[in-house]
């Protein structure tokens, strides 16, 4: 087949993403599902399950993407519309290791792309997305000396009582015929397809607001790490009378919560209460979490003799950091839960939000009295502001960078992932994403007065930079 090119930006950190279009299309597709085949040819790899999630191009992008894959003598299971989740448990349903998913997680509608595994719950990281990208530039494929196959399988039943099985007793501290009552809201993603019939089998009273399957995104993003997703939900929590709610994005690897009097719990502080649970019987153990998470779990870590382990952001990262160091669990702000103590190591909001509600019925506790156990911070929400992919890397690690030293000259640094600093009663951290052209921010105080002027601090450093797009993101208002 003739050679392609390939956008530089369609490859990221630890997957690919692109718009719809201009940098994926079907002949694109095909080229990647042989570069895929080629990667695992290199390790004698030749079986993959494969689904996809319900955005407009995904079905034919992943037609293609298999089409390929047969052609080079590989043998793949489609299970159809999906969830991230679902598809690496069929890694261990199935025993494949080659595993593939069509989507662009909580990106816009006008996104797709692929999460590819190079192992059981275990997908590419940096080097390996630089080795598959080589191979698709050179348009130089392999195919293996058989004959390849496909075939449809429904892995869903298998899902959903494997996960069920490894939760204890869920039931509502109020007593109510021993039921959460729960708000779900998918934004219209393909979370909506599976999460609600979960948490009933679980013993919940589900109520659902937007989990309908529709492609184009009708109310924006599934990401629940938006403010508007978060108080959409939180008003339909308080008006049903609910226990709390949960959203999810696209692929169900991301989850966001509020309480029942519709308090926004951003996820930072369910890593801090997962933290607290793991640790309650493993004491001393690692827990790993991302560089943009509260002080706040720092300090429940510690505070529960736990040792903690602060890491890059993104699902791949924190996966293998996990890995390298043993820990039962590990979770980032963006609402990625990674367990290990009784489950695979990958994210799956589906068993996250199963262990919460099992928790809060161990504790007898509902989830705003939890969480009101916890230190105390007042913190933003996870700001994204619009920059250039061939920008934003140099600009956080040059001027950024700088600006904040000169600013905070007694502040404890980590560089790891942009730039964050630690004071004893503050945090702030600014990074160059992964997923998509924009920065991520973040910032904290122990007070609202110091919350206030260091937003005003914040936002002064990063308006000084034309490159930075304040009318393109994410929860931007937290900087005004």
């Amino acid at each position: 087949m003739p050679k392609l090119t390939f956008n530089d930006h369609l490859f990221r950190g630890y997957d690919l993403r692109g718009v719809a279009g201009e940098d994926l299309d079907v002949e694109r597709m095909d080229a990647l599902g042989r570069a895929y085949a080629t990667f695992l040819h290199q390790r004698r790899i030749w079986e993959v399950v494969v689904g996809r999630d319900n955005r407009i191009t995904s079905e034919e992008y992943s037609d293609a993407f298999i089409k390929a894959l047969v052609e080079s003598g590989i043998d793949v299971v489609d299970i159809g519309l999906s969830l991230a989740q679902i598809v690496y448990f069929s890694q261990y349903l199935l025993r494949f290791k080659g595993a593939a998913m069509v989507t662009a997680s909580h990106n816009p509608a006008q996104y797709n792309g692929l999460k590819l595994a190079v192992g059981f719950s275990d997908t590419m990281t940096t080097p390996e997305i630089q080795e598959f990208k080589k191979i698709a530039q050179s348009g130089e494929f392999v195919k293996f000396e058989r004959k390849g196959s496909l075939r449809k399988q429904d892995v869903f039943g298998e899902y959903k009582a494997d996960i069920l099985r490894r939760v204890g007793k869920i039931g509502s501290p109020r007593g109510e015929a021993g039921k959460f009552k729960v708000v779900i809201d998918t934004v219209y993603g393909t979370a909506g397809m599976f999460l609600p019939s979960i948490l009933r089998e679980a013993g919940c009273e589900v109520v659902e607001q937007h989990t309908e399957l529709d492609g184009t995104f009708p109310l924006g993003t599934a990401d629940p790490t938006e403010r508007e997703v978060q108080e959409r939900l939180a008003e339909r929590v308080v008006k049903e009378k609910a226990d709390l709610g949960l959203s999810y994005d696209t692929d169900g690897d991301r989850m966001g919560i509020v309480d029942g009097a519709g308090r926004i719990i951003w996820n930072d502080t369910l890593v801090a209460l997962f933290a607290k649970d793991v640790l309650s019987s493993m004491p001393g153990a690692k827990i790993v979490f991302n560089v943009l998470c509260s002080k706040q779990v720092k300090d429940v870590i510690e505070a529960e003799g736990g040792v903690p382990l602060m890491w890059l952001t993104g699902h791949s990262f924190i996966k293998a950091k996990i890995k390298e160091e043993r820990a039962p669990f590990g979770g980032e702000l963006s609402g990625h839960m990674f367990f290990t103590d009784n489950f695979y190591g990958h994210d799956d909001e589906a068993y996250a939000s199963l262990r919460l509600l099992a928790y809060l019925t161990r504790m007898g506790k509902n989830l705003a009295q939890v969480v009101d156990e916890l230190p105390k911070y007042h913190s933003s929400p996870e700001i994204k502001l619009g920059c250039a992919d061939n920008v934003k890397f140099e600009l956080i690690s040059g001027p950024i960078t700088a600006d904040i030293k000169k600013e905070f000259p007694s502040a404890a640094y980590v560089d790891i992932d942009g730039i964050r600093f630690d004071t004893k009663d503050e945090m702030g951290v600014v990074r160059a994403s992964q997923n998509g052209p924009y920065l991520t921010v973040k910032y904290e105080a122990r007070d609202q007065a110091g919350y206030e002027k260091l937003k005003k601090v914040i936002s002064a450093i990063l308006r000084k930079y034309s490159e930075i797009d304040f009318k393109d993101g994410v929860n931007t208002d937290a900087l005004e």
